[in-house]
């Protein structure tokens, strides 16, 4: 460190020497950091060392050898990521993108607090980068462990190719610095960083990423920290969760106290002030959005002072302080040159349109959905078309209008199955066509991939492409079959082995004991989507309890319609789906079940409740999730049998009923403050 810089007169003997040395006390400290946790120099120190480094092999070339320092990141592979519970969840924001929500949102929180006017309250804006959210765990000052959002509750722990982000520092600086501190914030890359990788893989031939968020997700859950190190992200702060011996009044003394422990926060692009003063500086982040190093998808507007944070508190997923104002979709003009026609897992075909790549808002869009035959008539959408495309919410590409016409032929959607020849069919209260063949290949391949998906069976490893062979080989014929490959079958298969079929086996045991509502989920029940699996699981835990359901009960639930009731009936009463579902079980599929409330359980004890009328300031979804949280189940109608009904504006005859029978009424601001508790506890 008190070592001279490299000068021409300097004897490339001595050189060597001093980059040997150099070099081993990198790597003694690469090992200290990266391996064993435990740094005994801070990020400057490290960084002067590796300066000294890169100059000694800029003036003696033939120092650079592959296996310098500054050839290889540090770190070592881990053996695979382990989930990690937060302590406090990870809540995600409430949504919006129109002016007079923000404000309708504010004069709701004005009063909830009961404060005079609005002036009353000040708020704090800034931007909503778009990233992956991270949480850092630091104690006495010394950076833990770095785990992902993951659903709010549990993340993975990706601490190894965390520790190779430069802003993220291994120790906080200070001479005291709070015993806890668990800083949240987003990992992003920049847009001149992602290009650099990007034509890096260009020239390698590889496969180019599609975005900054999607590359800086994969990079985080990198088994490699040394690949991870390659790519460079960075880590911007933007608020806390749990914490000792760390105190601030306000977010913008909060973000100060952050940067000023060493951490770096987008505190030059926020605001405090009036809701007037962050509404015109959240248009003059919209106007900025194209100029900025990085992508933003939005910006962030919360109450500032932290004792009225507390006072507001959260809803079941979200905190009622903050809420995310978006921005609009972006858009831009492409040239149709193709369209195609895929197939869906339950048979629906889904024209899609091949377009010349173009950039809007951070991806580069090659095709974009055309929905069905009606949008395509609708929209007069041909080959060889100048169509505008917008990416709507940000996400999801879809054509909206065509701007010039290229003289195409009008398209036609075709009257057999793309995938096996089938004839398509089309129900008459639907505009979807589909393929009525339980065998075709197509729709067997996108059953599977959603039975695999993580949000369903979390089958480790199986990805589309193995999917496709499993079909296309004649190994799979049905999601059952799934439970009957074995080891020597798919250690055969093109590009897979040994180790990545064990894997495969593995994740296809683990999947035996999922919760019964994803594996409903997983099975692609028509109409059956994650919510509705988990009220049905919820009601009817197990298979035997589902297939005695009566046709009355499924339409007796407030969360099931006479479209999901037919549904479940109809997947009940078909044999070849009941045979699967046999089969399955047959190969030890055991879904864990939900234990049921009891008495103690929450504030609700076990009570049943009812809502009527509408909710002011939570979904009636969210309001279930509350019952559940504070032990308390659902029912659908008033009887007897009800303990509780809370009412919301303009309730309905079930008011009276409940009062005829002498049930408890409640009403929705009582209700949420009997229930607050439990519902911190919610993801």
């Amino acid at each position: 460190m008190t070592e001279r810089s490299p000068s021409g007169a300097e004897s490339e003997s001595a050189a060597r020497a001093r980059h040997a040395r150099l070099a081993e006390e990198i790597r003694h400290h690469d090992a200290l950091y990266f391996e064993q946790d435990r740094p005994v120099i801070s990020d400057t120190e490290y960084d002067a060392l590796l300066r000294e480094l890169q100059e000694l092999e800029r003036a003696f070339p033939a120092l650079c050898t592959p296996d310098s320092p500054t050839q290889r990141p540090a770190g070592r592979p881990v053996a695979e990521l382990t989930p990690r519970e937060h302590r406090r969840p990870m809540l995600s924001l409430a949504n919006t993108y129109s002016h007079a929500e923000v404000l309708e949102w504010a004069d709701g929180l004005r009063e909830f607090l009961g404060l005079p006017d609005q002036e009353a309250l000040r708020f704090h804006i800034e931007p909503k980068l778009d990233g992956v959210a991270l949480e850092l765990v630091y104690e006495e000052g010394v950076l833990r462990a770095a785990i992902t959002r993951g659903d709010g509750r549990v993340g993975d722990d990706v601490t190894h190719t965390v520790r190779t982000i430069r802003d993220v520092p291994a120790r906080l600086v200070g001479r005291r610095p709070p015993a806890l501190l668990e800083v949240r914030g987003e990992v992003i890359m920049s847009h001149e960083n992602f290009a650099a990788v990007n034509a890096a893989r260009r020239a390698a031939g590889e496969e180019l990423f599609i975005n900054p968020r999607n590359l800086a997700s994969g990079t985080l859950k990198l088994l490699d920290p040394r690949i991870a190190a390659q790519r460079p992200l960075d880590f911007i702060a933007y608020g806390l969760g749990e914490n000792e011996g760390f105190a601030a009044d306000g977010h913008a003394a909060l973000l100060q106290g952050l940067e000023a422990l060493g951490l770096r926060t987008a505190r030059e692009l926020a605001r405090s002030g009036g809701l007037e003063e962050v509404l015109a500086h959240h248009e003059g982040l919209l106007a900025r959005r194209l100029e900025l190093p990085f992508d933003l998808d939005g910006s962030v507007i919360k109450v500032d002072e932290h004792a009225l944070q507390r006072r507001l508190g959260e809803r079941s997923r979200s905190p009622r302080w903050a809420i995310a104002y978006k921005f609009p979709a972006q858009r831009a003009t492409s040239v149709v040159r193709e369209i195609q026609v895929q197939i869906g897992r339950t048979g629906a075909l889904t024209p899609k349109a091949v377009i010349d790549p173009v950039y809007v808002g951070g991806v580069t869009i090659e095709h974009v959905t055309l929905h069905n035959k009606a949008e395509i008539e609708r929209l007069g959408v041909k080959v060889g078309d100048r169509v505008l495309v917008e990416r709507a919410g940000d996400v999801i590409p879809k054509v909206v209008a065509v701007t010039e016409s290229g003289g195409g032929e009008p398209f036609r959607m075709p009257s057999h199955c793309p995938s096996c020849g089938t004839p398509v069919e089309q129900d008459p209260e639907e505009v979807v066509l589909r393929c009525p063949n339980r065998q075709c290949p197509g729709v067997l391949a996108r059953r599977i991939e959603h039975f695999v998906a993580r949000g369903a069976m979390d089958i480790e490893g199986m990805g589309s492409k193995l999917v496709t062979q499993l079909v296309d080989g004649g190994l799979v014929r049905s999601l059952a079959d799934l439970y009957e490959l074995r080891h020597e079958q798919l250690a055969a298969l093109p590009r897979m082995g040994e180790l990545s079929a064990a894997r495969v086996l593995e994740g296809i045991e683990a999947s035996k004991t999922r919760p019964f509502a994803r594996v409903l989920f997983g099975l692609g029940i028509r109409h059956v989507g994650q919510h509705v699996a988990e009220v049905v699981a919820g009601r009817w835990p197990g298979f035997a309890a589902l297939r005695g359901v009566a046709p009355a009960d499924l339409e007796d639930v407030q969360e099931i319609g006479p479209v999901v009731a037919g549904s479940l009936l109809a997947w009940l009463q078909d044999e070849q789906e009941q045979a699967q579902v046999d089969r399955m079980l047959a190969h030890g599929l055991q879904p864990a079940v939900p234990a049921p409330a009891t008495a103690g359980d929450g504030p609700l004890g076990g009570r049943s409740v009812l809502f009527t009328g509408k909710l002011a300031s939570v979904s009636r979804r969210e309001a279930g999730e509350l019952v559940k949280a504070a032990g308390g189940r659902l029912v659908s109608s008033v009887s007897q049998q009800l303990d509780l009904l809370v009412v919301g504006e303009k309730p309905g005859s079930k008011l009276t009923q409940a009062r005829s029978l002498g049930i408890e009424v409640m009403d929705e601001e009582t209700f949420l403050a009997l229930v607050r508790g439990a519902a911190s506890d919610l993801s």
